[in-house]
């Protein structure tokens, strides 16, 4: 069976920091914080939003390397107890052989206390993961070792023995000792377990500069300069105008885009609509009690709902979304259009792609609507009406007529996308474009005041730009940025970026689904990738990163993947919404089952 056989059959397959929320006024903000928090209100607290720095204290240290720190200061101790005495002292002092006697049971004990530290290490990060570190081989040679001369002292006695035992001894307490050294390294980074790396951007320490230099001065004036500076600095309008003197004309040429009269949301319903529109849309029945049953189970098999309904399979999901939360009678629009547009939207999602396809944009739509839920974004960020539409919509229409080859891939065949969009986000560009393009020909929108249809329309291409993982780096510091300012507000200034934060996660979220549908997901975005890369080495291009099949360990890519992107930014995304941490663990059990892989799929490399 050849390998594209072998990846349909398997694409066809059934397959830590929490915010801390303290009552409003409370000293314990400052006393936890000090100045450098953000924080919102939400319904009279103050959710405090720390940086990084604070994060990691806040977890504090697990109980394991709590009990390792107690153990290294006692095997410390045993070790110069060892060594205050001779053997010739003990056979002078029989106080003192006792003492050295009871000195190795506990030093036996302790060290096979640390055999188990190990096995409970290897089982959180992977057997692999763990050894990868020669240091950690190491250690656990000195361990075993070490338990070895222990129990050969305590069974064999005389003076056979006598010679090669002063020699050994010698040699292992020096070893037991670069232990105990290697023990407290090793705790002392226990902040950073679980993550290879940490980004930072120049915005974020440049931020920390200004922060440390107002700490620096007690002028009431400069600080308060310092403090508009790390304002406008967070808030990304560093390049907005200050216009100074007469202002009224310059307004006029400069700002014309907020010339625009602002009202409130809800109040922007256009007041000559009265046509009233049923929520009913017809739905089956068996699929409505399926949909209610299992829409916020991060396991849910949506696959072989594929299998039976096809494209329409996205329709149906839309128009039970949008029937729960009655955005048809609300915003007025017609289910008839709106099944005219779902209909268009799910059949201009190529079949052929294994990945970026009908499914994916299920799924995609699936987990926005599980943070909006589930995680409870609708009340961390105030949503309306709208705003449902908007997170749903863009959700369901990220991907739309994607052709199955990335960015890189348009821009190198001068393809007619990179040619229309300039090679800038050309793949997000269309599909943005498409949806719009929909919206127009079912007029959708067609009770829509202009307000409203210009606050979805820049919502919504937002978000599917930032599905470029291309601005993955720079969208992710602009998102800390904005957290580490002193106004972050998700239901009011910063809803815009919390929208183009939950889709982004959204998109990239495999990592954080159960590994029944995360492997089905890894092996057909893999599978897409290796097409790609065949087309490219057939027309002589280079082959971009994860598209070679000759080369690409998939387990390797999944830890890495997760560990460089996924990770982070879910991480991240729990400071908007804290319920997320309580699911967290599924990506480290995801890491842990491919860390376990990363041989088998290198011995699958090494025979091709």
């Amino acid at each position: 069976m050849t390998e594209q056989q072998n990846l349909k059959e398997d694409s066809n397959k059934n397959l830590v920091g929490t915010a801390k929320v303290v009552p409003r006024g409370s000293k314990e903000i400052s006393n936890i914080f000090g100045d450098r928090r953000s924080s919102y209100n939400i319904e009279g607290y103050d959710r405090v939003i720390a940086d990084e720095i604070t994060d990691q204290l806040q977890q504090g240290i697990p109980l394991i390397d709590k009990a390792v720190i107690a153990l290294v200061v006692l095997f410390t101790l045993l070790v110069f107890i060892n060594f205050s005495f001779t053997s010739n002292d003990a056979k002078e002092d029989p106080n003192i052989d006792k003492t050295l006697f009871v000195t190795k049971i506990i030093e036996l004990v302790i060290l096979i206390l640390f055999v188990l530290e190990i096995s409970i290490r290897c089982y959180q990060n992977g057997f692999i993961i763990y050894f990868s570190d020669c240091w950690s081989f190491f250690d656990a040679l000195i361990i075993i070792a070490s338990i070895i001369l222990i129990i050969l002292d305590l069974n064999l006695q005389g003076d056979a023995f006598t010679t090669i035992s002063k020699v050994l001894r010698g040699i292992f307490r020096f070893l037991r000792l670069f232990l105990v050294f290697r023990k407290y390294n090793q705790v002392k980074k226990i902040n950073n377990a679980g993550s290879r790396y940490t980004v930072r951007s120049p915005v974020e320490k440049v931020i920390e500069i200004m922060r440390d230099l107002a700490d620096q001065f007690e002028d009431p004036d400069i600080i308060k300069q310092l403090n508009w500076g790390i304002t406008h600095i967070s808030n990304n309008t560093v390049y907005e105008p200050i216009i100074e003197g007469r202002k009224s004309e310059a307004l006029g040429w400069l700002n014309q885009p907020q010339n625009q009269l602002m009202v409130s949301q809800e109040s922007r319903r256009s007041s000559l609509i009265d046509i009233i529109y049923s929520n009913d849309t017809k739905l089956p029945e068996s699929l409505r009690q399926d949909f209610a049953k299992n829409i916020l189970k991060l396991d849910y098999d949506y696959f072989s709902l594929f299998e039976k309904y096809d494209s329409a399979i996205l329709t149906h999901l839309m128009c039970y979304y949008f029937e729960k939360e009655h955005l048809f009678s609300t915003l007025k629009i017609s289910p008839d259009s709106f099944k005219k547009c779902m209909d268009r939207l799910g059949s201009s999602y190529h079949k052929e792609n294994l990945y970026h396809n009908v499914i994916h944009a299920f799924d995609v739509t699936h987990t926005v609507y599980f943070f909006i839920e589930k995680c409870n974004f609708k009340e961390i960020g105030k949503l309306t009406k709208l705003d449902y539409s908007i997170l749903l919509l863009s959700a369901a229409a990220h991907d739309v007529d994607h052709p199955g080859f990335n960015n890189i891939f348009l821009n190198n065949t001068r393809h007619e996308l990179a040619m229309t969009y300039n090679d800038k986000s050309s793949l997000e560009q269309h599909h943005a474009a498409t949806l719009f393009k929909y919206i127009r020909e079912t007029e959708l929108f067609a009770n829509f005041s202009l307000q409203d249809f210009k606050y979805f329309r820049e919502k919504s291409i937002s978000m599917i730009l930032s599905t470029d993982n291309a601005m993955h780096g720079k969208d992710f510091n602009k998102l800390k940025a904005r957290l580490a300012s002193n106004d972050f507000d998700p239901g009011n200034k910063d809803k815009g970026i919390c929208f183009d934060t939950l889709l982004h996660a959204a998109d990239i979220s495999n990592p954080f689904k159960p590994i029944k549908n995360y492997e089905q997901w890894t092996f057909r975005v893999l599978g897409e990738f290796w097409q790609q890369g065949d087309k490219e080495k057939d027309l002589g291009l280079p082959i971009t990163m994860l598209c070679d099949r000759r080369t690409t360990n998939v387990a390797k890519s999944q830890i890495g993947f997760i560990d460089f992107m996924v990770l982070p930014y879910y991480n991240t995304l729990q400071q908007i919404i804290p319920v997320l941490a309580e699911f967290m663990e599924q990506i480290s059990e995801n890491k842990r089952y491919w860390a376990e892989q990363i041989e088998h799929y290198q011995t699958l490399l090494n025979t091709q």
